[in-house]
């Protein structure tokens, strides 16, 4: 046993290393495992975040497997054990006392769930036969996904948000089980409720308020809970009782099955209307009339978050909609800031008998966030509906989109946030206790560190935290002073760096210092940029501007600091002023509308590529007022209706008004898009939607003028011919980019000619139409040009007409179309033209084409070859230059991956035969078809790489793939996803490495599983 004891290597990581060298010669006799794994469990106990918590937590569990079961875990299992142990000893403990849950590790550690998935597997517990058995399934089913949601939180497998969304769904799937069980035992005893059935919906809802509400569960929450009931009545049976009643009884055993001890999750009831003397349950007119006649302005924040989560869905929804005037007042509500002070006052007495070390209720702590929030929300979001949103992260996104805070204060407050709840989620975690005080313990606060991830010594790791936490905190406190000024009438003190860097009077050598503390990296460019803004006599830095405009100076500064580019921000305003005849009237408009200002050095800051484009067309700022104002999303019918209402039929006008289209919802998409306002995934959506509207607008103008010279185009019989754009690739798929090129196949329905006095083949004919739409789409004019067009995936590709007819398509695709062909058709959708024609072809060429028997393995070996290709001869990658589309676990490989399930298993699952790749990947999940190992990398890299993409692309006036890896253009790129602090760059390279590989080792999974 003498090289057990070598193992341990680093006795400064232990805190008790003779007892740990003690016993590493015993750990084959305790454990059963044998030598070689038992020096692998002392390796990765003292690499741990707690080593010797490690080691006996894992020694325990282990020997009371080898007790319980006669052998010895698997090595896969030791590495997640051991997480666990260094991490909770409430986890660890469980393990012990059922040792087969260890078996289950390495499965849980790679396994996520959907909310659909995270309901279908609680609820199948409501048919447990008893009350008391449901009781104990529904603890196993948590304690089995909390362990889950932990190892892959531990190991970095996902973010604070998605950690705590997953505990809010598991909480409101077992909720939903315990309401099905008592519901239906319900009605066996007393009948259905009036007007509904046993198996129906119950009439009855649960609304999860606060952190439930918000989905933003801890690992030790409780679950504040709402109970609300349609409508008074009788029910329908022997024991026929009042509706309150049986609801009530509801409640209670609701109440009972989720928080009795031993609890699955401890229940607070505490918000309900009257608190603790209040009913159980109420009537959504109970709930109306009490909200109207007594609610308190507290009760407004607290029902801000409610959201219905079990039960009758729609009952929750109905109440919710009936106490919407009595949490969004259409006034402006200082009065809730007033209340909002008291509270904050409660809360820092509360604080002040717990200590300054409560990460919740001290000073700088959660609650400050989510007071300053809220508060917001509650002042505006009565005349903004886009405010109210519930979860804190996705209200400060909704805030910044507004106008209402910058950048900065969103970036500052959300890093915050998630290090504060990180550290809460660390303290919970370890006995399952409801606790938000930081450990006095000096041998306890270390562990706290490590197990957040600090690096170095237990010394340099808590004195890191403790750098970090007094930071972050100092960052709310601040933001909170303001937001008490803000609320109450008073201006935001403007930060003095700004105000001296604004001023043209100041040293140069104190305004570039200003300049460099407000994160401007190239300090001497920005300030020959304030220089040349200076000179100008109507901006607000001119020393002779109007005293009102010279307050906006500093404002503007400080915008542009906030804006992820600051030097670029800065550069774009100066450019801005300096080409206009009258900078008076937008330094007036800026002055009057900060969410302007706001967005606008935000967008400067974000992208040159749409800042030049408004930089041409200066005009276009008052679109920008309108647009940030205007819905986040536009369906495609709204797009190509207003388009054909722009249009007149005279080619020039028309040709002009389509890229003034086409520019003014590029900026509206992109406001929404660096306002971080619209969800990554409707990013290319949206674009592919006006593309998708100015190909149809185009098609029309084309045809239009082509059968003025030709005729209407005719078959044989005289029946009109027909043509339908297909389009392929991120067009098909409605995953359209920046810059992406349109690809586009031109399919007519067959033979004849047309009809006018200059007779043409159909053929002719149609190929002229798309000649003349291309030109349309690709014609540089003064407001640039619509789209590249890429024609080469049509059959035999650049060599093969430019249009083909359906016949030809039919016979190519079955005697010719290869493999990367029949890829490239799954992505295939009609965008414009004659769309039954593209019915027709589906069903009739392209599926039977697409979905004919395959041979998996020898696809797969192509498929690989291909990627390799691809890799090797195009992606140009190295040790210092990655390729987020076609490098190695690029966006490639998950393409490849779903498409390569897609043709294997269409034929027999109509399900997955779609054009998009998120869609294709959730359906293929969800049919089984795509396992837990290589689903979850494959749609969290798929996601996090298009982010990467979009923002690649945001930048410049082309496509760009290629990933900066260090210097400035890494921390700005760093900066536009989201990343911020000092480590920026570095954190962003991590987490791409961390992606890429789990996508390509998925990827290789699925191909090597054929």
């Amino acid at each position: 046993m003498h090289e057990l004891s070598q193992a341990l290597a680093s006795p400064a990581a232990w805190e008790e290393p003779d007892r740990a060298a003690r016993l590493a010669p015993r750990l084959p006799e305790e454990t059963g495992l044998a030598a070689r794994d038992a020096e692998m469990l002392l390796r990765l106990c003292e690499e741990s975040a707690d080593p010797d918590g490690a080691l006996a937590g894992a020694v325990r569990a282990l020997g009371a497997r080898r007790a319980r079961l006669g052998r010895p875990a698997s090595a896969a299992a030791l590495a997640p054990l051991v997480t666990i142990c260094a991490a909770s000893r409430y986890l660890a403990a469980h393990l012990a006392a059922q040792p087969r849950l260890i078996d289950l590790l390495p499965l849980l550690a790679v396994r996520t769930r959907t909310a659909q998935e995270a309901l279908a597997a609680a609820t199948r517990h409501a048919n447990a036969p008893d009350a008391e058995a449901l009781a104990r399934r529904l603890r196993r089913h948590k304690l089995v996904e909390v362990l889950r949601i932990a190892l892959r939180d531990l190991g970095g497998n996902t973010s604070l948000p998605e950690s705590a969304r997953e505990l809010s769904w598991l909480a409101a799937s077992l909720l939903e089980a315990a309401v099905r069980f008592h519901y239906a035992r319900l009605c066996t005893q007393h009948g259905p409720p009036e007007g509904r059935t046993p198996l129906g919906p119950s009439g009855f809802c649960v609304l999860g308020m606060g952190k439930l509400g918000g989905t933003e569960l801890n690992f030790s929450s409780d679950v504040d809970l709402l109970y609300v009931y349609e409508r008074d009545g009788r029910t329908q049976g022997p024991q026929a009782i009042d509706h309150f009643a049986f609801y009530a009884r509801l409640a209670e055993e609701v109440t009972r099955a989720i928080g009795a001890t031993p609890f699955v999750f401890r229940v607070d009831l505490d918000l309900r209307p009257e608190g603790r003397s209040g009913p159980i349950v109420n009537s959504l007119r109970a709930l109306e009339l009490y909200y109207e006649a007594q609610g308190a302005p507290w009760e407004r924040f607290a029902l801000l978050k409610a959201l219905p989560i079990a039960g009758d869905l729609a009952v929750g929804e109905d109440g919710l909609r009936r106490l919407a005037p009595f949490v969004w007042r259409k006034y402006l509500d200082l009065g809730a800031v007033e209340e909002m002070r008291a509270l904050k006052a409660r809360a820092e007495r509360e604080a002040g008998r717990r200590g300054k070390q409560d990460l919740k209720l001290g000073p700088g702590g959660i609650r400050e966030v989510e007071f300053f929030v809220q508060a917001l929300q509650l002042l505006h979001g009565g005349k903004d509906a886009n405010l109210r949103a519930r979860g804190t992260l996705p209200a400060l996104e909704r805030l910044l989109f507004a106008g209402l805070i910058s950048s900065r204060d969103r970036d500052e407050l959300a890093e915050a946030y998630v290090f504060l709840r990180r550290l809460e989620h660390r303290l919970q975690m370890v006995a399952e206790r409801q606790t938000h005080a930081l450990p006095d313990d000096p041998a306890e606060r270390p562990r706290l560190a490590r197990r957040a991830g600090y690096p170095g010594t237990r010394d340099e790791a808590s004195q890191a935290l403790d750098r970090d936490l007094q930071l972050h905190r100092g960052r709310v406190e601040a933001r909170f002073r303001d937001l008490l000024r803000v609320a109450g009438g008073g201006a935001p003190a403007a930060d003095p760096n700004a105000t001296l860097a604004a001023d043209p009077q100041a040293e140069p050598e104190e305004r570039l210092q200003a300049l460099r503390t407000l994160g401007f990296l190239d300090a001497e460019a920005s300030a020959a940029e304030l220089a040349r803004l200076a000179r100008r006599r109507e901006t607000p830095f001119s020393p002779a501007a109007p005293p009102d405009l010279q307050q906006l100076a500093p404002r503007l500064v400080q915008e542009a600091a906030a804006a992820p580019d600051p030097d670029q921000a800065l550069r774009h305003l100066a450019d801005l002023f300096g080409q206009l005849s009258n900078p008076r009237a937008i330094s007036e408009l800026l002055l009057g509308s900060p969410r302007t200002a706001r967005l606008l050095l935000s967008l400067f800051g974000s992208s040159d590529f749409l800042s030049r484009s408004l930089l041409r067309h200066p005009e276009l700022i008052d679109q920008l007022v309108h647009r940030g104002s205007a819905p986040l999303v536009r369906a495609p019918e709204e797009l190509r209706a207003e388009l054909r209402g722009r249009l007149t039929g005279d080619a020039e006008h028309d040709l002009t008004e389509l890229r003034r289209f086409r520019l003014e919802e590029l900026l509206r998409i992109g406001v929404h898009d660096v306002a971080g306002a619209l969800d990554a995934d409707l990013v290319p959506q949206q674009l592919s939607d006006v593309a998708e509207a100015c190909v149809a607008a185009c098609l029309e103008l084309a045809i239009a003028e082509v059968q003025r010279r030709d005729g209407v185009p005719r078959h044989p019989d005289g029946s009109p011919a027909g043509l339908v754009v297909i389009g392929l690739g991120k067009l098909g798929g409605r995953e359209l980019g920046y810059h992406s090129d349109l690809d586009l196949l031109f399919l007519y329905s067959g033979p004849g000619e047309t009809d006018g006095a200059r007779r043409a083949s159909n053929h002719e004919h149609f190929a002229r139409v798309a000649q003349r739409l291309i030109s349309h789409l690709t014609l540089p004019l003064r407001e640039g040009s619509l789209y590249r067009i890429d024609t080469r995936l049509r059959p035999s590709g650049s060599a093969g007409p430019l249009v083909v007819s359906f016949d030809a398509l039919a016979t190519y695709h079955a005697r010719e179309a290869r493999l990367w062909e029949r890829q490239a058709l799954l992505r295939a959708r009609a965008v414009a033209g004659d769309e039954a024609l593209f019915q027709r072809a589906s069903r009739e060429v392209l599926e039977p084409s697409l979905f004919r028997k395959l041979d998996p393995k020898e696809a797969s070996r192509e498929l690989l070859a291909m990627r390799e290709r691809m890799e090797r001869e195009i992606a140009d990658e190295s040790d210092a230059r990655y390729n987020s589309k076609l490098g190695r676990g690029g966006l490639v490989d998950v393409e490849f991956a779903v498409q390569f399930l897609q043709l294997v298993h269409g034929s027999s699952h109509p399900s997955v035969r779609t054009s998009s790749t998120t869609t294709a990947l959730a359906e293929l999940r969800r049919i089984g078809l795509l396992l837990e190992p290589a689903a979850g990398p494959l749609a969290r890299g798929y996601r996090f790489l298009r982010r990467v993409e979009s923002r690649l692309r945001i930048v410049r006036d082309r496509a760009i793939s290629h990933l900066p890896t260090s210097g400035r253009e890494l921390v700005l790129l760093a900066r536009r996803l989201g990343y911020s602090g000092p480590r920026a760059g570095e954190e962003l390279l991590a987490d791409y490495e961390r992606e890429t590989q789990s996508v390509r080792a998925a990827f290789l999974r699925v191909l090597e599983a054929a």
